[in-house]
């Protein structure tokens, strides 16, 4: 196991014993088995060592919906929808998501969303590509639709920035789907799997 990675794990034991709030440099470099010189070497902050820790941990859920999706042979309607429901069913450290809701994580929250957003969209647009293809979608930039229909889901429902009742989600979630469907010329009720049975589904329930 590399030095990088050996700092990322102690980080983590941190967070699980409840200590990484008050814990020092000093303190994650001893529980890595490294000198503080060495982890600066790698990491200039503690904060920056939490950076890093985030983006592990969402770069493996974005890869294991990756790879699944790879696997399906399915219309780019379903594929959406699998994507998502990947997504959300790929199990986050709850501890490490917990530290991001922090306030003193803030800055570090959103550079996690705005990393989910760049791993994604890619995989969207491929999608979205695929249903012009299909002839189900009308599309000239699949990527960057791929950013509007994401970022709702990644920013706005994150329940750690707002606390909208179920209701207001189903309203923005029906929104987001009929405007879909007209930026995509695609079938009536062909998103309706983005708010249906919201309240059982929870699209963004690991932020």
């Amino acid at each position: 196991m590399s030095k990088r990675e050996l700092i990322l794990d102690a980080l983590q034991e941190l967070l699980y014993e409840g200590t990484a709030g008050t814990a020092s440099v000093q303190d994650i470099a001893t529980k890595a088995g490294i000198a503080k010189g060495g982890l600066y070497y790698y990491y200039k902050s503690k904060e920056e060592v939490l950076d890093a820790l985030v983006e592990r941990q969402y770069n493996h859920v974005i890869e294991t919906c990756r790879i699944k999706l790879a696997t399906v042979e399915a219309p780019a309607l379903e594929k959406i929808k699998l994507l998502l429901y990947f997504y959300r069913n790929t199990a986050v450290d709850q501890t490490v998501d917990s530290a991001l809701h922090e306030p003193q994580n803030a800055a570090i929250h959103q550079k996690s969303m705005a990393f989910i957003m760049g791993r994604l969209a890619p995989i969207v647009g491929e999608i979205l590509q695929q249903g012009v293809e299909e002839n189900v979608f009308v599309c000239e930039h699949p990527e960057q639709l791929a950013e509007i229909l994401l970022s709702p889901i990644i920013f706005l429902l994150d329940p750690g920035l707002f606390t909208w009742t179920d209701q207001e989600v189903q309203m923005k979630l029906t929104a987001l789907a009929r405007m879909l469907e007209a930026s995509l010329q695609a079938p009536i009720n062909s998103f309706a799997f983005l708010y249906e049975n919201w309240t059982t589904q929870r699209l963004n329930k690991k932020s």
